[in-house]
């Protein structure tokens, strides 16, 4: 009864999402990128970054520090995580390793349905252009408690080398906030739902939905889905076309990690 009602008071804490959903539902379609030329504005504090231009492009937002239920973050580790975000940009948006491939940071929402759209559109160019780019995936939930749920618990199969099996499952029944039913799908993926349910309200967990909020902050991402294709951010949907053709022009980017 304790651990449901833990749970319970973690999935409230959540909810304060819904203050920024208003931002996400009018998200614009990046119309202008049906163009064969792209239009960039330099990030002035963020080298090598830059902001693609049109409609629907990224724009600056509010703090935004969804899922993490943890109580009120701190105004100073907001500030570390933020300023770790500014003097390690790459690292933050990728990840550390090594590759040959361009990288594609995708931000989304479990209830966002062009983060769907967007979600198949890039698995479907990894399909047909393999070996050119690799996708680092970024929880950020925005609509409510339903999401953040959805989010911790993709991020603790992913502990377990299963992200896309559990995001595969969950994102056609998104709207899960009853741990019964995370539990039954985890078993039925042959995962540890036991462990699963246990790193679902792990620290390891709160510290992945920070960063990535922080990153948020940084990048001015207050809706999803947000992408960052090499140097080249945006926020918003674009057709295959055109994302091949801004995967080829990153291809000699700074952020490949070599």
């Amino acid at each position: 009864m304790a651990r449901n009602a833990d749970w319970k008071r973690r999935a409230l804490l959540a909810g304060g999402a819904l203050a920024v959903a208003g931002w996400v539902k009018g998200v614009p379609y990046l119309a202008s990128l049906g163009q064969p030329d792209f239009a960039f504005e330099y990030i002035p504090d963020l080298p090598p970054f830059r902001r693609l231009l049109g409609a629907g492009a990224s724009t600056p937002g509010a703090a935004i520090f969804a899922g993490v239920d943890t109580g009120e973050p701190e105004t100073d580790a907001v500030d570390e995580l933020e300023l770790f975000v500014r003097e390690n940009p790459c690292t933050a948006l990728f990840g550390k390793g090594s590759s040959n491939t361009v990288p594609i940071a995708m931000f989304s929402d479990f209830a966002c349905p062009i983060c769907r759209v967007m979600d198949d559109r890039l698995t479907d160019l990894e399909a047909s252009d393999r070996d050119t780019f690799h996708i680092v995936r970024h929880q950020l939930p925005l609509l409510g408690v339903a999401s953040a749920v959805a989010s911790r618990a993709v991020l603790a199969a992913d502990l377990q080398g299963r992200y896309r099996d559990m995001h595969a499952r969950l994102i056609r029944t998104p709207a899960l906030t009853d741990e019964r039913f995370i539990a039954a799908i985890a078993e039925n993926l042959n995962l540890d739902a036991a462990r699963l349910l246990k790193d679902m309200q792990s620290d390891a967990i709160d510290r992945r939905l920070r960063l990535t909020a922080a990153i948020a902050n940084v990048f001015g991402f207050i809706g999803t889905p947000a992408f960052a294709v090499g140097r080249t951010v945006f926020m918003g949907s674009i057709q295959t076309g055109s994302l091949r053709k801004l995967i080829a022009g990153e291809k000699a980017n700074p952020c490949l990690i070599v």
